[in-house]
């Protein structure tokens, strides 16, 4: 008779805090949880794997997990490592099949995901992400015997025990599954050069809140909180913010460069001062175009600034600040900056909006041409007036002025510019007359504006090159 091979214990004990929560309902108080930091790759044998290990038990990474959005699990991979993943779909296949190809015959799953080929990232000087919140059943507190140092409010050090090969051991993810899973997949590929790399990952864990055999009720009310019922700032709030946060660093790249550009023309230089809008804390004027929104549309330019020797960041911000002058005067729309801050807009003034300041805006390659064409001082008194003129006939050609001034916000949606698609229409009115070779009318075709706005910017940034 063959024996029956044995499993032997092997236990974990991982140093951790259990905080003190004042504000825990009266019968959760004795539910302890704690704050530890674990291993990624061993979290995630122990939460879709052991005591089931070489054969994962795929019903183990349910419970109230939503689907995986792999595309956000790749784009995490590729933030911690900060560099581009190549052959997505391989490398997701050859490290979670095991894990999650089980599961393919489930509704709304499939395998394998099928997504792009090349992730790009977004550049940090400090990838790192938030604690993720673990349930974890077959686990205990253990008391140390130590003095608390601390006193009275201090939190209280022990240790979290467990035997990875109980059958009792069920981790679960309450929120953090996309982090977890990406971080996974950073891992695996960073250990394919660095073999000796390890990373633990913050984590709260909370013990027993449910029962193995009870419905995961409280686990679910965790999720439903944290991710419904608190909500993510305005990306504005924090757009001001990642230049004080990278210090004397100089920006990592254009993005970065934007919003440098953003928070003084914000703060600083050109006629928005103290009315762009920053959501959230009512920081602004109403009706002005937000901070977010800005920094998006001069990122689309720097590239171009550069190019063409607007190098500098207070050449640039001076040059755009100019453009933007430019604009207001040009729409007979430039308001008194200190009463706008106290009165707000115009209610019928959308020389402003977003939508109208960023289709300007990617004017300004254009603008640049018309400069260096003219020779004239790309940051100067007479580059003012001369781009005063050129956007005045702009909007003129384009119908966009009533008596010289830019038409009102009833006009503007009757034309259709406001609503889905009203951007990308103003930004093409614009764009098909920047020369004087096409005038709008009521009877021009919308197909008609869009071809004269490509062909107009092919142009632009045709000669361009050849300056």
């Amino acid at each position: 008779m063959k024996a029956k091979k044995m499993t032997l214990p092997l236990f974990h004990r991982l140093s951790v805090i259990v905080p003190l929560n004042p504000f825990a309902p009266d019968n959760l108080k004795k539910q302890k949880h704690c704050l530890c930091a674990l291993d990624v790759i061993k979290l995630m044998e122990w939460w879709p794997g052991t005591p089931h290990a070489p054969h994962r038990n795929p019903s183990k990474v349910k419970a109230i997990q939503r689907s995986l959005d792999w595309k956000r699990v790749v784009k995490i991979a590729a933030y911690l490592l900060q560099n581009e993943i190549i052959d997505a779909p391989e490398k997701i296949d050859k490290y979670f099949k095991d894990i999650y190809q089980p599961k393919k015959n489930e509704p709304g799953r499939q395998w394998p995901p099928k997504i792009s080929k090349v992730f790009g990232y977004e550049r940090s000087a400090f990838p790192m992400f938030s604690n993720v919140l673990l349930h974890v059943n077959g686990a205990r507190i253990e008391e140390l015997q130590i003095k608390n140092i601390q006193g009275k409010y201090g939190q209280k050090a022990v240790n979290l025990v467990f035997d990875e090969n109980s059958k009792e051991l069920n981790f679960q993810v309450i929120d953090g599954q996309h982090r977890i899973n990406g971080a996974f997949l950073a891992m695996k590929l960073l250990l394919e050069k660095d073999p000796s790399a390890v990373w633990q990952i913050p984590s709260e864990i909370f013990l027993d809140l449910d029962l193995p055999d009870e419905p995961p009720r409280k686990q679910a009310q965790i999720f439903i909180d944290v991710n419904f019922y608190q909500k993510k700032v305005d990306r504005s709030l924090v757009a001001d913010l990642f230049p004080t946060a990278r210090g004397d660093r100089g920006p990592l790249d254009r993005k970065e460069r934007s919003q440098d550009i953003g928070r003084k023309l914000m703060l600083e230089v050109g006629p928005l001062v103290g009315m762009i809008q920053i959501p959230g804390i009512k920081y602004g004027v109403k009706d002005v175009i937000t901070l977010a929104t800005l920094n998006g549309a001069v990122e689309d330019i720097t590239k171009t600034l550069e190019e063409q020797g607007i190098e500098g960041l207070k050449e640039q911000c001076e040059f755009i600040a100019q453009c933007l002058t430019s604009w207001f005067e040009a729409s007979g729309r430039f308001e008194d900056t200190k009463k706008a801050k106290k009165e707000s807009l115009n209610p019928q003034n959308v020389a402003y909006q977003g939508r109208v300041l960023v289709s300007v805006i990617t004017l300004i390659p254009a603008m640049i041409l018309k400069l260096k064409k003219e020779k004239i001082i790309f940051i100067s008194e007479k580059a003012k007036d001369s781009l005063t003129e050129w956007l005045k006939n702009i909007a003129s050609r384009a119908t966009l002025l009533e008596k010289g001034i830019f038409i009102s916000k009833d006009k503007f949606k009757d034309r259709g510019y406001l609503g889905s698609g009203g951007i990308g229409r103003f930004r093409d009115s614009l764009w098909a007359v920047i020369n004087e070779k096409h005038k709008l009318t009521k009877k021009t075709k919308t197909e008609a504006i869009h071809e004269w706005a490509e062909e107009n910017r092919s142009t632009i940034f045709k000669n361009l090159g050849k300056e």
